[in-house]
């Protein structure tokens, strides 16, 4: 049971804006025309309670704040974690962070920035997606919208994005389902996983593989130390080869051919590795 419940009539989607020093968020698309903010005390302390009972929770216009201070004891670790859930019509915009603890979001919801010190993000169906923490995985299932996701260490997955994706890890492996516009994915020591290359796709991994399993148009740079590179292109796409390698092996499936005709689906493959071997090949 929460420690404090508010309840505001927002007719249409509404904005969010929520500030915790530390502790869960979780943002939920519900019925139309209400928000519910429910606040917790996750072990029950007198800190937290106390915060709880202080907190900022209005609607300024269409925009729903939730705002907890930051107190000399939470610097120090002592109590203070806080649940927030809050329940907005579907397609509203959330900003949302935490100093440190997981930010998850259900349903359908419009623009969302998601930013934690330390801790886990995972945002379902958004428009935008901006989501940064400083320790922790970031998964974006479906984004109508661009991504911007960065982690200082932890895996990214990227199911959809419907514009360009800038995915970023300092160690962590980085997957990507299908990306509509373009993509820039870089990680020091982690493998990148594409399932299907868009308008075109930038990736980096210093010791890590990097696998594309279909590419049919656009332009496909991957760039690796010592990993493994490998690339499928889709059958009927011709392709343009530049691969550099300083040591590793080479395999090509596709068979030499001419220029693509006018029409005809074509992808520019740019690959760089010191010591890793390349695979090219065919992709239904």
């Amino acid at each position: 049971m929460s420690d404090r419940t508010e309840r505001f009539q927002t007719p249409g989607p509404a904005r969010l804006h929520v500030e915790l020093p530390r502790g869960r968020v979780r943002v939920i698309a519900g019925a139309d025309g209400e928000t519910l903010v429910e606040l917790t005390a996750i072990h029950g302390d007198t800190t937290a309670r106390e915060l709880i009972a202080r907190a900022q929770v209005e609607l300024r216009g269409d925009e729903v704040v939730v705002l907890v201070e930051r107190t000399r004891f939470q610097v120090f670790g002592l109590g203070g974690g806080i649940e927030a859930v809050v329940t907005v019509p579907p397609l509203s915009t959330a900003r949302v962070s935490t100093g440190s603890g997981e930010i998850e979001t259900q349903g359908a919801l419009g623009d969302v920035r998601a930013h934690t010190g330390s801790g886990a993000i995972r945002l379902a169906a958004v428009g935008e997606a901006t989501a940064r923490t400083g320790s922790g995985a970031i998964v974006v299932d479906k984004a109508t919208g661009s991504v911007d996701a960065k982690t200082g260490s932890g895996k990214i997955a990227i199911g959809q994005a419907g514009g360009d994706a800038q995915v970023t890890t300092g160690s962590g492996e980085i997957v990507l389902g299908r990306v509509a516009g373009k993509a820039d994915v870089t990680t020091g020591s982690g493998r990148v996983e594409v399932d299907e290359a868009g308008d075109g796709l930038k990736a980096f991994s210093a010791s890590g593989a990097i696998s594309v399993r279909r590419a049919d148009h656009g332009k496909v740079l991957a760039r690796t130390i010592s990993g493994r590179v490998a690339v499928g292109v889709a059958e009927g796409a011709a392709a343009y080869l530049d691969i550099s390698t300083m040591s590793g092996r080479v395999h090509s499936e596709l068979e030499t051919c001419g220029p693509p005709a006018d029409g005809e689906k074509a992808v520019e493959l740019r690959i760089e590795t010191m010591s890793g071997n390349v695979d090219i090949t065919r992709a239904a």
